[in-house]
């Protein structure tokens, strides 16, 4: 009899220690967070607040929650009052391996009281951080650019002035190539300083195009370093060149000029660019 109350009594204290697991291991109820639609703020000097976040990298009381798409529910594993930090995220490069949160943005920070099981729309409005010098924002509206044609290029400092082939506004650049002419090019006006150990360094533009181009920088005016070539876009799309590894090879230069190239490669090329911002931090 002994034996069965001591079998009986090691079977429910068995029950109570599994039971002591299931609630130790139980995740406590989240509450949700929607970036529903994601905005940028410009100011003068600044241009279009056209941009591509693609992600959200998101903070809960400091602590690093993860990365998600635009528009996905991010959990929320806390009550009460919380605050959360957003991050705005971009394609590296427009690569989608190589997704980071793009430095030239301030962070948003949103102060919620937080109740398990609810969800939380909402639409972050991002600007640049104060720290970010610009040299440009060239949106080739009639008037003048920062770009000019070089002296073997085809036709690539052809403003078109035509809203139907801008991104937006009146203006944008329209590269071609010939048999006779096969390369089309343009560079900056003039030279600029850029920080060569290190510094982030960025060439955003938005382009539409149905063959590819390059985009790299001219350091003392003749050592070319191409930074990234661009493909194909039926539409118009946007893009974050990183030029920091360009910019920081050696020998390094007291300036250094952005182009941007093209070789004939389809029998009717069409290139377009639009808003290119020069932008260091």
């Amino acid at each position: 009899m002994q034996r069965y109350l001591l079998y009986l009594l090691l079977f429910f204290n068995f029950l109570f220690f599994i039971s002591c697991k299931k609630d130790k291991f139980k995740s406590p109820e989240s509450a949700f967070l929607v970036a529903d639609k994601v905005l940028l703020k410009t100011i003068s000097g600044q241009g279009s607040n056209s941009h591509k976040i693609t992600d959200i990298w998101y903070y809960v009381n400091g602590k690093f929650q993860g990365v998600f798409p635009v528009g996905k529910v991010m959990p929320i594993v806390t009550a009460g009052n919380t605050e959360i930090t957003l991050l705005a995220g971009i394609k590296n490069n427009g690569i989608s391996a190589t997704r980071v949160p793009y430095q030239m943005f301030k962070s948003v920070t949103i102060n919620q009281n937080v109740e398990p099981g609810k969800t939380y729309v909402i639409n972050p409005e991002f600007e640049y951080n104060s720290n970010a010098f610009f040299y440009y924002s060239d949106n080739f509206e009639p008037g003048g650019s920062f770009f000019v044609s070089t002296g073997d290029s085809a036709y690539s400092n052809t403003a078109t002035f035509d809203p139907s082939k801008s991104f937006e506004g009146l203006g944008s650049i329209f590269m071609s190539m010939s048999d006779a002419k096969p390369t089309a090019e343009m560079k900056q006006t003039q030279a600029y300083f850029l920080p060569a150990n290190g510094e982030t360094i960025y060439l955003e533009l938005n382009y539409k195009c149905n063959q590819p181009f390059t985009v790299g920088v001219i350091g003392g005016g003749v050592d070319r370093r191409t930074a990234l070539t661009v493909n194909p876009s039926s539409e118009w799309n946007k893009i974050y060149i990183q030029l920091t590894s360009a910019v920081s090879a050696q020998p390094n230069y007291p300036s250094y000029q952005v182009f941007i190239r093209a070789n004939k490669e389809v029998n009717s090329p069409e290139i377009f660019i639009d808003n290119v911002k020069l932008i260091y931090l």
